[in-house]
C-alpha cells in the first residue's frame, strides 16, 4: 500500500512538473501579431509617406520602404522615393506568438530633383569649357571622337561660364565674346555675345535605352538661340555622362545623333 502512495506521488510530481516546464505550450507562446498599416502623403515633403502601424498584438516591427530590404523600425514611421515608379512597402509585425507580414503598393509619379545627387553637383558650382585639349570632341555615340579628336580653346571660349539653378534656369556669361561653330558666321571664330540669361530646362534621372550616360538635361530654345557648349550642337539634348564636385563631361545630341562631348570644370 506504501509503495503503491509513493508511485503515485511520483508520477502526479513528474506530470506537473511536464506541464509547467514544457517549452512547446501555446499558452505559453502568446498570440501571433496580425500585421495592418496605413501610408498617407506628409503633407509640404515631396515623395515622402507616413507609415503607422495598426497591427494587433505587435510589439516589434520592421519596414521594407520598397527596396527590398527589412529593416527595425517603429511603429509610426516615415518613407521617402527620390525617384518616380512603382513601390512595394511591406511591414513585419513581432507578436509573442510570431509574426506577420502585410503590403502595400504606391505610385510615385515624380522624380524628386532637389534630391537628386547628380542635380545637387549640377546646380553646386557654376561650370566653364576645361581649357586642356580634346575638352571638346565631335562623333558618334559609339566613337564620340570619330569626327573630331579635340583641340585647343579659343580664347573666347576659355571664359564661358554656365550657371544651373536648383528653379531650372540656365544662364550663360560668354564675357563679351562667343565662338561661332559651324553653322554661324564667321564659322569656327570668335564673333559677338550670345549671352543667355534664365533659360528654362529640364533634368531627369537616368538616360534613353542605348545610350551613355547618368541623366539627361534639355533646353527648350532651339539651337543657335540657345545652346550649351558650342553653337553647331545637333540639338539642345544633353546627357551627363559623369559628374564629380569639380568636373563634368557632357555629351550634347541622341544615340542617333552626331554628338559633342564636352569636359567641364566647376568655378
Amino acid at each position: 500500500m506504501r509503495t503503491t502512495l509513493k508511485l503515485a506521488s511520483i508520477v502526479a510530481v513528474a506530470t506537473i512538473l511536464f506541464y509547467s516546464c514544457s517549452p512547446d505550450k501555446a499558452a505559453d507562446l502568446g498570440t501571433k501579431a496580425t500585421a495592418s498599416f496605413t501610408m498617407s502623403p506628409v503633407a509640404g515633403k515631396v515623395n515622402t509617406y507616413l507609415l503607422q502601424s495598426t497591427s494587433l498584438n505587435a510589439f516589434g516591427y520592421q519596414w521594407d520602404k520598397g527596396n527590398g530590404n527589412f529593416v527595425k523600425g517603429k511603429q509610426i514611421d516615415t518613407a521617402y522615393f527620390p525617384l518616380k515608379g512603382s513601390y512595394k512597402v511591406r511591414l513585419r509585425a513581432f507578436g509573442r506568438g510570431g509574426y506577420d507580414t502585410a503590403e502595400q503598393s504606391v505610385a510615385i509619379t515624380v522624380d524628386d530633383i532637389l534630391n537628386n545627387p547628380t542635380f545637387k553637383l549640377l546646380i553646386a558650382k557654376s561650370w566653364k569649357l576645361n581649357p586642356a585639349d580634346a575638352s571638346i570632341i565631335v562623333g558618334t555615340e559609339a566613337n564620340p571622337a570619330a569626327y573630331f579628336g579635340g583641340g585647343a580653346l579659343a580664347d573666347c571660349q576659355k571664359d564661358d561660364v554656365y550657371t544651373f539653378t536648383a528653379d531650372l534656369k540656365l544662364t550663360y556669361n560668354a564675357a563679351g565674346s562667343t565662338f561661332n561653330g559651324g553653322n554661324l558666321a564667321p564659322n569656327f571664330s570668335c564673333a559677338g555675345d550670345r549671352s543667355y540669361n534664365n533659360v528654362a530646362f529640364t533634368f531627369a534621372p537616368g538616360v534613353a535605352a542605348g545610350s551613355a550616360g547618368i541623366a539627361t538635361l534639355s533646353l527648350a530654345a532651339p539651337v543657335p538661340t540657345n545652346f550649351i557648349g558650342v553653337t553647331d550642337v545637333s540639338s539642345n539634348n544633353y546627357r551627363i555622362i559623369s559628374i564629380t564636385s569639380s568636373a563634368m563631361v557632357l555629351r550634347s545630341g541622341t544615340s542617333a545623333e552626331t554628338v559633342h562631348q564636352f569636359k567641364f570644370i566647376a568655378q
